[in-house]
């Protein structure tokens, strides 16, 4: 049997540094705790890209060594059982009963500006977030590792996390193909603004 220890750092000592993070936002709350996700793409994008973006969103692997999370769900369940907040979970569906969601839309044509990928938030009056547009350009054109590392990285956007200055993370302003997965910094700062 496999036993995994889990190191925690507390929030009042971990959030002392505040300036490791450029941006934190809060979703506006819901009653179930869920973030509806709706992926839709452009005709020439393959179902095999979708697949990756919702194995983003649940897959429940883990990397070895530190601990590091291919998909979201699995991260925000530990942290919030961990540190007994209520950061809300991502739910994939395939149409959208109301506005305050996540849409991911995988284009097949490039950026105007060379991104291969953004978010746009929109808040609501109180200045949490209402909605995500989270865009990926040429989405056919990148590889599995690619897509990963990008829609891992605009979904923490999507989430509320802005980009921090820490080396080696998932959010840095630029996305570091080898550090592609969801660290334990990435999630105490959900745990933080939740």
């Amino acid at each position: 049997m496999a036993v995994a220890t889990i190191i925690f750092v507390p929030l009042d000592v971990w959030a002392e540094d505040d300036k490791q993070w450029n941006e934190l936002k809060v979703w506006k709350e819901s009653t179930d705790n869920k973030i509806p996700v709706l992926i839709i793409r452009d005709a020439k994008v393959s179902e095999t890209q979708v697949d990756i973006v919702e194995d983003a969103i649940n897959s429940k692997e883990k990397n070895s060594g530190r601990t590091l999370f291919l998909g979201w769900n699995e991260g925000i369940k530990e942290i919030s059982e961990s540190y007994g907040v209520n950061v809300p979970t991502l739910e994939i569906q395939h149409k959208l009963d109301r506005t305050e969601a996540i849409t991911i839309f995988l284009r097949d044509k490039p950026s105007q500006n060379n991104f291969n990928g953004y978010t746009n938030l929109f808040y609501d009056k109180n200045g949490k977030i209402q909605r995500a547009l989270v865009t990926i350009y040429n989405t056919d054109d990148l590889n599995k590792s690619e897509l990963e590392s990008i829609i891992r990285h605009e979904i923490g956007h999507a989430l509320g996390l802005g980009h921090t200055n820490v080396e080696n993370d998932l959010m840095q302003p630029k996305i570091n193909m080898n550090y592609n997965a969801i660290s334990l910094f990435d999630l105490q700062a959900l745990a933080l603004i939740y």
